[in-house]
């Protein structure tokens, strides 16, 4: 709930505007004040017990009445509000696993889906989803109380929290035992994320120095795979798609004259402002720290001010105001105490359309002490006619010096950036086009999503699941099949088919992944290739499938370009294949390029247990083996007749029937070798 994110610290004195007529937002060095004040370490704390906890321990449910004080003019909840209760939601949590004081360390990017509006009841939820060493990644939820579904979830985050004894020095939080299958996913992807904020910073400069290559051939693409030309929106003209969920009730019968508003330009020192703060002891926590929501909270009344700075002049005044949409992310360098003076230097970056990004610079400063940097947040902000509601068009903004021109390109790489992770994260999908575009910068988004996309279908209780009949007798390895048919609403047809084999996890995850064993088990497989290791978890494969069922010789066989990503924690092996494209694997001639969504097998081990604690030797593993299928992979599987009398479900279950076989022969002659060996 506090600011701290490692060293309290000071900084050489930065107002902001260094009479260059611009807001300087590069992080500056962080000086050390004191040895009293460092946090290096481990700090003991006495009478309080590391025995790991369950995620379940670490819920807290806040619930918030939505008055007219946490409104903007329109009756919809303030952003900054939201993000100050989701912070102290997510320190609760914290607090109650670590049986500590928490501070804020960072918050992930965050997009609100669906404004909350006034009198509404909200319910914030959070948990904590892993430990590490001394941080905490905590999940918060905000949905409407009258009911649980989709519909009426408005944002959800990932903070990350530290804790601190009274001296103010980290100390060491219990592990996590995730108990449930929703738990064990969060845990795995809680580890993913936290290696990929570590990144994040590089993945900016990536996508940035792609764009600045494009620069001197404005339709050409070039290592981040778009050029600035493609990258920058069309103004709203009433009668396109809607530019965010966040205004899906909404219906538009015009907007704001565009072409007046197209001609005007200002600077970005133009839009620039600063705004001053004083801690009271209202805003901190116990120990004296500002709360981290209140920052965050006040940065976004900076975007918002500084962004209607940016609309509103001219013809333009009072004919429209300005949401923040979206947050890219929020870390804190250093805290801020009561009585310190907060100061915020706004300015907007970029114009996107209808949308633009505000930086946000936050320096804390005590009364006689230098100032320090402690924040820097990126905040989308929307404008809307206030005529009909609507997406409108603002002015330009455009950079003078070379350093406003970097600050303006990052912006650019940023936005691009946000777009790939909600294309990831299969908001506003469609079912057509389902493969992803490889590039080296967003490799490891990438194979994040892989491994979610996987477990998310898996494990859903919102997807209604169908058992359907297989043709497999004798079925001495309980295999059963399952489909769903509208999978998150884009109208792809998922399949799940389970079983158990007789044989170790190991034994299975090696037969699943090799690229010679995987020809010896799966029926339908024609070729299947190796075409590019990336890492030791990521591989792009190209599989080609025999056509089947069909009379017609013209009949190509389908080939697919497979990103392949695995992962495992200490019960499962979780192996994912999705659709990419890929510069090292073109489409044929001779084959139907398919697509699918993250598909792939989920492997548990089973221990058997005679009843009398003692454990048997023979193991038993579990598997999930899902297809989410593309229009041309329904018709391969034989969606219209629910699957159970094509020639590929067959051949699939036959193959899975196949590979629990050979697993359960080798297991056998193992245990065999080893009582022959024995009785030697």
């Amino acid at each position: 709930m506090g600011n701290l994110c490692g060293l309290p610290s000071s900084a050489k004195s930065s107002s902001g505007d260094n009479g260059e007529g611009y807001i300087d937002m590069t992080p500056k060095k962080i000086s050390r004040r004191s040895s009293g004040d460092k946090l290096e370490g481990f700090a003991k704390v006495s009478n309080r017990s590391m025995e790991p906890k369950g995620v379940s321990e670490s819920m807290v449910h806040f619930f918030e009445v939505i008055n007219q004080e946490n409104c903007d003019a329109q009756g919809n909840v303030r952003a900054g509000c939201l993000l100050r209760w989701m912070d102290i939601c997510a320190c609760l949590s914290a607090e109650k696993h670590g049986m500590l004081s928490s501070v804020t360390l960072s918050m992930d990017d965050l997009t609100f889906d669906m404004p909350a509006k006034l009198g509404d009841v909200l319910e914030i939820s959070a948990r904590v989803n892993n430990a590490f060493n001394t941080s905490m990644e905590v999940g918060v939820l905000v949905q409407s109380m009258a009911e649980k579904s989709s519909s009426n979830t408005h944002c959800k985050a990932y903070f990350t929290f530290v804790s601190l004894d009274h001296h103010g020095k980290k100390c060491k939080v219990p592990k996590i035992i995730p108990e449930t299958e929703s738990e064990r996913d969060n845990y795995i992807m809680a580890k993913e994320r936290r290696a990929m904020r570590f990144k994040k910073k590089d993945m900016i400069k990536e996508i940035l120095d792609g764009e600045q290559n494009n620069s001197d051939s404005l339709g050409r693409r070039g290592s981040a795979g778009m050029s600035e030309s493609s990258m920058t929106p069309t103004p709203w003209d009433g009668k396109k798609k809607r530019l965010s969920v966040m205004l899906r009730d909404a219906v538009f019968t015009g907007t704001a004259d565009d072409s007046s508003i197209e001609s005007l330009e200002r600077t970005m020192s133009e839009s620039a402002l600063t705004m001053t703060k004083v801690v009271l002891p209202s805003d901190a926590n116990h120990m004296g720290n500002t709360f981290g929501g209140n920052i965050m909270s006040w940065m976004d009344d900076a975007a918002v001010v500084c962004a209607t700075k940016h609309c509103h002049f001219g013809s333009l005044m009072g004919t429209f105001s300005v949401v923040t949409i979206a947050v890219d992310a929020f870390s804190f360098l250093g805290p801020s105490k009561v009585g310190d003076r907060i100061t915020f230097l706004a300015q907007v970056n970029r114009a996107f359309g209808t949308t633009m990004e505000v930086g946000v610079r936050v320096e804390a400063q005590a009364l006689g002490g230098q100032s320090r940097h402690i924040n820097t947040g990126y905040l989308t902000v929307i404008a809307k006619a206030k005529s009909n509601g609507g997406p409108t068009a603002i002015p330009k903004i455009k950079a003078g010096n070379e350093i406003q021109k970097q600050q303006h390109m990052r912006a650019l790489a940023r936005r691009k950036l946000r777009m790939e992770r909600k294309k990831l994260s299969g908001s506003g999908g469609k079912s057509d086009g389902l493969a992803w575009t490889w590039t080296d910068e967003m490799s490891k988004e990438i194979s994040i999503a892989n491994i979610f996309g996987l477990l998310k279908v898996n494990n859903s209780f919102e997807l209604s699941w169908e058992s359907i009949p297989i043709s497999l007798s004798p079925n001495p390895f309980q295999i059963r099949m399952e489909i769903t048919k509208d999978t998150w609403g884009l109208g792809l047809m998922t399949i799940r088919i389970s079983g158990v084999v007789t044989c170790p996890l190991d034994s299975m995850f090696k037969a699943v992944m090799g690229i010679d064993m995987r020809k010896k088990w799966d029926l339908a497989v024609a070729e299947y290739e190796n075409k590019e290791n990336i890492d030791e978890h990521n591989d792009i494969i190209w599989a080609s499938y025999k056509e089947l069922g069909s009379s017609k010789k013209d009949k190509k066989d389908k080939d697919f370009c497979l990103l392949r990503t695995w992962s495992s924690d200490d019960h499962r092996y979780i192996i994912a294949s999705r659709s990419v494209v890929h510069q090292k694997v073109p489409p044929r001639d001779t084959h139907t390029r398919g697509e699918v969504f993250p598909s792939g097998f989920i492997l548990t081990p089973w221990v058997m247990d005679d009843g009398l604690g003692r454990y048997e030797e023979v193991e038993q593993t579990s598997f999930d083996y899902v297809i989410q299928l593309d229009k041309i992979g329904q018709e391969m599987v034989g969606a219209n007749n629910k699957g159970q009398e094509s020639p590929y479900i067959k051949v699939i279950v036959g193959s899975l029937a196949k590979l629990c076989g050979i697993l359960t022969m080798e297991t056998s002659n193992t245990k065999k070798d080893h009582e022959v060996g024995g009785s030697v």
